[in-house]
């Protein structure tokens, strides 16, 4: 299936602007800005997700996207207004404006950073009740169900993919010991 050309064009914008920021990093980095400078503040607060058993090959259109627009529909929309944070969580703009994208609130921190839940500012607005910068999301109301911010988790941890790829390619396709192999 061809991807539309709008969304080649927004993929293409947030590929030069993770270049743009990733050669920033870089930068600081070269000229030798102390660790301690760079480190982050210590979040609080956080739910305990540990009981919550890990959700293989998660599709972020299917699983994800609907826990957005329940849960965080009120404040991050762009229709016709500028949403919180610069954030839109609009089908059509969420994962171009959530992975590896700077967070407004802390510049340094990626809003999703893939492979890294406790390193993404997202995740950590979501789980914890004081994180690094403003206040626990969504704002004003009941937090995010455990087991959905358990599957936010494991959507970070899994890659943050938009696609899932097909089984046969995916993380997931490891055959049982001893199963498939040929006898010697």
């Amino acid at each position: 299936m061809p991807i539309p050309a709008i969304t080649l064009s927004r993929r293409v914008h947030a590929t030069a602007l993770r270049a743009f920021v990733h050669s920033g990093v870089i930068a600081l980095l070269a000229l030798g800005v102390p660790k301690a400078a760079q480190a982050q503040a210590q979040a609080s607060g956080c739910s305990d997700l540990s009981a919550q058993a890990p959700t293989p090959r998660i599709d972020y259109y299917t699983q994800i996207q609907p826990i957005w627009e329940i849960r965080c529909s009120n404040c991050h929309v762009n229709f016709g207004s500028s949403p919180s944070a610069d954030l839109s969580l609009n089908e059509e703009d969420s994962w171009i404006q959530l992975v590896e994208i700077p967070s407004v609130q802390v510049p340094a921190r990626q809003r999703v950073q893939p492979g890294q839940a406790v390193a993404s500012y997202l995740f950590e607005k979501i789980n914890c009740d004081l994180p690094e910068a403003g206040e626990r999301m969504p704002r004003g109301r009941m937090p995010i169900p455990l087991a959905e911010q358990a599957l936010i988790r494991d959507w970070i941890q899994q890659g943050a993919r938009e696609f899932t790829p097909p089984l046969l390619f995916g993380d997931g396709f490891e055959p049982a010991a001893g199963v498939g192999r040929p006898a010697r």
